[in-house]
C-alpha cells in the first residue's frame, strides 16, 4: 500500500469515528438531507454540522447538491471500501436508540418549516 492510500485510509476511518458523523450518516440512510434539518435534528450548531458533512464529504462519504436554496446531503459511497465501512457501521449504528430517536425527529421534519422559523427568529433578534 502506497503512503497516499494510508493516509486516505487514516481519513476515512477517523470520518466514522466520530459518534456525530455516525449519526449524521445514519439520518441520511434514510433520505437525503440539508443542513438545517441536521442541525435542527441534532441541537447543533450550523457551523458545527457543516464541518462534519465537509469531512464526511471529503472523505468520501456523502455528496451534496444545491437545490434553490438548500444544499441537499445524501450518501454517495465514493469507493468500494467507504462502501464497506458505511454498511458496517450503519448496522450497529440503526440498531441503537439514539439512531431510533434521531429518525422519529426526522419523521416530522420539513426545511421549509425550519428555514421559517429560523428566518422569524432571525428577524426577532435583530429588533432592538
Amino acid at each position: 500500500m502506497q503512503k497516499n492510500t494510508l493516509k486516505k485510509l487514516g481519513q476515512q476511518l477517523k470520518a466514522v469515528a466520530d459518534p456525530t458523523r455516525i449519526k449524521i450518516l445514519a439520518m441520511l440512510s434514510r433520505r437525503s438531507l440539508c443542513v438545517c434539518e441536521i442541525t435542527f435534528a441534532l441541537g447543533l450548531a450550523q457551523p458545527t454540522v457543516s464541518r462534519h458533512l465537509r469531512q464526511l464529504e471529503n472523505t468520501g462519504f456523502v455528496s451534496s447538491q444545491r437545490e434553490g436554496s438548500w444544499i441537499i446531503y445524501r450518501l454517495a459511497p465514493a469507493d468500494e471500501f467507504c462502501r464497506k465501512e458505511l454498511e458496517l457501521v450503519l448496522a450497529r449504528a440503526l440498531e441503537t436508540r439514539e439512531c431510533n430517536g434521531l429518525f422519529k425527529i426526522l419523521e416530522g421534519l420539513d426545511r421549509r418549516m425550519i428555514s421559517s422559523c429560523n428566518r422569524q427568529s432571525l428577524s426577532k433578534t435583530d429588533k432592538p
